[in-house]
């Protein structure tokens, strides 16, 4: 009884404890500055009223923690309006500051909270998604804070809103599955249907998302397999997935298991130690051992599938090893296996019915070795009289595409010796000439064929003197023109741009290759080519010793079909 009456008696005294430390938190929360503003006031009130608060101290305490920040601010918009500033740059300007502010002072511990203290999802949330300001303030916010559960949900509800092609560089979007498949899911759609400069941007940002950890690439690059077998798309989705594995190695991932396992080499056991042991990004070098094992298996009477063969980093290698003048040091006796198995994964197909293979398809294999064979000789050779001797055998040979890209291996190596251009008589040196019919006959090869030239355009001559180095760079800009021609045309542009605007080239050469567009462009133009070439075309450095009085030259009549 005495125990049970003592019970009662420290009830009370527990409850008014109680009450004294809620009334303490929501006096504190009262004397923030301009706290009557704060949405969750009306709750506070409440909370206040519960524990035995006076209204009194209530009205006492708001009025003097009130500052009237936002009337103040209200105030100097008016200011702002009165003087002649347009409404959509003040909006600009006080939805930048107020972004600056959140993004210095938020607290993802505090954010959190929102859940367990509204209950549900807060009304202004998801007003604030429908806003593309606020939309971007959360993807920033999200890559700061990636375990910030306010802000991960945030992201699967502007998902859940139509916007996932905006999300697809925000990080913590691979951290959701339905968010990260639906991200996937838009960014290969719209990968397949775009034909443009942008689709660098999407596949970057899908590298980025993809790359997160090695359950996504893992996921991505199983769905992509699948998805692979589709005989409309397949190739497509073949090129996508070799595109994000050479990317993500570049990115110090080491793809090689993942990469075998999705082509089956691992039911083949020696071929995939083989594999494994030179592509691995550990080691990332061939052997003439594993090459030597792969010849022997690929030349037998029931080789392998040749998908095992079809792997760009082999590719490299393989053609690293037989194009690089500087790889002399290498034992020559297994280059013949060498050339065997890049020539067998480029050339041989084969049809298959179901996980039976109907038929081998070996035509073309002895042509492309011949190939291969003619054409590594000659760069091993490294003698300019040889290759000018060999020229139409060379040309007929630029037709295949490993060839091509052994050519841009070995003319790379070659062109950035510091001498190179020394020595130089020709009025374009054959290396050059070779590039533009590589450019020529592969499409597919433009991209890389522009990645050579850049270099050789930005390098310095130090040796040179400088019209001689103003010159060879005209002498590149042409080849670039001529990639132009070619179908290569708004990253040719935009890179001419970028020099401009960054005054990493002399103007007179921007003005050369202004001038040489002008030359082989005609109406009509596309929207894209004339967002991008005309501010070139109205710079007045650039372009103003091209026009005449009369407004009759190729450069005014471009600015007038624009528009002016």
């Amino acid at each position: 009884m005495e125990e049970s009456s003592y019970e009662e008696e420290e009830a009370p005294q527990e409850e008014e404890d109680e009450n004294t430390r809620v009334t303490k938190e929501c006096l504190e929360a009262f004397h923030q500055k301009d706290s009557i503003c704060e949405a969750s006031i009306f709750k506070t009130v409440k909370k206040y009223f519960n524990a035995g608060g006076t209204p009194e101290e209530v009205v006492n305490v708001l009025a003097e923690s009130f500052e009237g920040i936002g009337n103040l601010a209200r105030q100097l918009v008016l200011w702002l309006e009165f003087c002649g500033e347009s409404t959509s740059g003040i909006e600009s300007m006080v939805e930048d500051h107020v972004k600056d502010l959140l993004e210095e002072h938020f607290d993802p511990k505090k954010a959190d909270t929102i859940f367990s203290e509204e209950g549900d999802l807060p009304g202004w949330l998801g007003e604030m998604i429908s806003y593309p300001t606020w939309r971007n303030l959360f993807y920033s916010l999200a890559d700061k804070h990636p375990d910030c559960i306010m802000l991960n949900f945030t992201i699967k509800l502007i998902s859940d809103a139509g916007f996932t092609d905006e999300i697809s560089s925000v990080s913590t979007a691979s951290q959701q599955i339905d968010v990260f498949s639906r991200i996937l899911k838009t960014s290969v759609a719209s990968i397949l249907r775009f034909r443009g400069s942008s689709l660098e941007n999407i596949i970057s940002d899908l590298v980025k998302l993809v790359c997160s950890s090695k359950h996504t690439y893992f996921y991505t690059i199983a769905l992509l397999h699948q998805a692979s077998k589709d005989r409309g798309t397949g190739y497509k989705l073949r090129y996508l997935s070799q595109e994000l594995e050479r990317r993500a190695r570049k990115m110090g991932r080491d793809t090689c298991y993942i990469t075998l396992s999705m082509c089956g080499a691992a039911a083949y056991p020696t071929i995939y130690q083989s594999l494994t042991s030179m592509l691995t990004l550990s080691k990332n070098a061939l052997n003439s051992g594993d090459v030597t094992t792969l010849y022997q298996l690929y030349s037998g009477e029931d080789p392998p599938p040749v998908a095992f063969l079809r792997l760009p980093q082999l590719f490299e290698l393989l053609i690293d090893a037989l194009y690089s003048p500087s790889e002399k040091t290498r034992n020559t006796e297994h280059n013949d296996k060498y050339i065997y198995v890049l020539a067998y994964g480029v050339s041989v197909t084969e049809r298959w019915d179901g996980e039976e293979r109907r038929s081998i398809n070996t035509k073309r294999l002895e042509q492309t070795i011949n190939a291969i064979e003619k054409t590594h000789a000659l760069a091993k050779l490294d003698d300019m009289q040889e290759w000018l001797c060999n020229i139409e055998t060379v040309f007929k040979y630029l037709k295949y595409p490993v060839v091509s890209m052994g050519i841009i291996k070995y003319c790379k190596v070659v062109t950035m010796d510091s001498s190179y251009f020394k020595g130089v008589t020709d009025s374009v040196p054959l290396h050059l000439i070779m590039i533009d019919e590589i450019a020529n006959n592969h499409p597919l090869h433009h991209e890389t064929v522009f990645e050579f030239l850049k270099p050789l355009f930005e390098r310095s001559h130090e040796h040179l003197q400088e019209l001689e180095q103003i010159e060879i760079r005209k002498m590149i800009i042409d080849r670039m023109v001529h990639l132009l021609c070619v179908g290569h045309v708004i990253p040719v542009i935009q890179y001419m741009r970028y020099c401009l605007d960054n005054e990493t080239a002399d103007k007179s050469l921007i003005r050369h290759f202004a001038a040489e567009v002008m030359e082989v462009t005609t109406s009509p133009y596309s929207p894209e080519f004339i967002a991008e070439f005309l501010p070139i075309a109205k710079n007045p450095d650039i372009t103003a010793p091209l026009r005449n009085i009369n407004e009759s030259d190729s450069i005014s009549q471009f600015i007038e079909y624009c528009g002016g």
